[in-house]
């Protein structure tokens, strides 16, 4: 819990830094409303929250991390 919360307090830290989080709804080793925490206080950081995927991720995981890299190369 140390370390989750050591991330929360520094997440002003990259400001104005994009950043684009994608977590799936059913990860049992981080719970999404970390990455919920996150995404709040990380002011540049959006949140993608795929429905059906845990940590190893489906098709709409791997579809929006591609759509993120693609966002990301084009800048």
């Amino acid at each position: 819990m140390a370390g989750r919360d050591q991330l929360l307090r520094n997440a002003h830290k990259p400001a104005g830094i994009p950043a684009v989080l994608i977590h799936g709804r059913h990860d049992m080793g981080s719970p999404v409303q970390t990455a919920w925490e996150l995404a709040k206080a990380w002011p540049d950081a959006r949140l993608h929250i795929i429905e059906d995927s845990g940590h190893a991720g489906r098709d709409a995981m791997q579809d929006t991390v591609r759509t993120a890299i693609e966002e990301f190369k084009n800048r």
